[in-house]
């Protein structure tokens, strides 16, 4: 294995390291919404620092490879994706603080109580197709694209399920503050973090298609099945 090998498999190694942190902050930031630790929102937020700091230092390591050695073809396509890929985990990062940022806001009554059972199923189950997206994505990442071509259609399929589901919950909030509008504070609350999980999984998305642009140069988005 020569150097630019030896350095082509630390970066990858950053980057499954960057997508675990991810994974954790995502879990982190579901169980502060079911427990409503405070400390535990706290945490995540202050552990966003460590997903920054590893695009930072991911996003240095790309440029030095591609200023040492000028790698061609596929080395280049692997680089050049790299760095797109660290933006989307970093953008992942931010949207589990976000979660938190907003949750802090939520208050005890009757919002938190049966009639919002939906809610909190309904982030539950996001929740865990976002966290399996995102570990499919990296899987694709670490293990080969090739060999994991099957994983596309169940981000895919999760990605569309993830999207019906927001409009679903969101309806179902707007007719709940119909009927009681002492629970409009927490409505809008709940509906801006039914975004962020959407939004998360967009990106878990992204990930898998620049995937698949890199080793076998399809765009998914001008393909006639997707």
């Amino acid at each position: 294995m020569n150097i630019l090998d030896s350095e082509l498999m630390k970066l990858k190694r950053g980057v499954v390291e960057m997508g675990e942190i991810v994974a954790s902050q995502l879990s982190s930031a579901t169980k502060f919404l079911f427990e409503r630790d405070k400390n535990l929102a706290e945490q995540t937020i202050k552990n966003d620092l460590k997903v920054n700091s590893l695009e930072v230092s991911i996003n240095e390591s790309c440029i030095k490879l591609l200023a040492l050695y000028q790698p061609e073809a596929a080395d280049l396509m692997f680089i050049t994706t790299t760095m797109k890929i660290i933006t989307d985990l970093e953008r992942m990062g931010d949207l589990c603080a976000s979660i938190c940022q907003i949750g802090l806001k939520l208050t005890d009554g009757p919002s938190f109580s049966e009639q919002f059972k939906c809610v909190y199923s309904y982030f539950e189950d996001v929740a865990a197709r976002d966290d399996e997206m995102l570990k499919m994505a990296i899987k694709m990442f670490s293990d080969g694209v090739k060999e994991n071509l099957g994983l596309k259609d169940i981000i895919i399929k999760d990605e569309n399920v993830i999207d019906l589901l927001s409009h679903k919950i969101v309806v179902d909030i707007i007719n709940n503050s119909i009927k009681n509008l002492n629970t409009l504070e927490n409505n809008i609350t709940y509906i801006f973090i039914a975004r962020k999980y959407e939004r998360f999984a967009d990106h878990a998305q992204k990930i898998m298609e620049l995937l698949l642009y890199m080793d076998l140069g399809k765009d998914l988005r001008n393909l006639p099945e997707y």
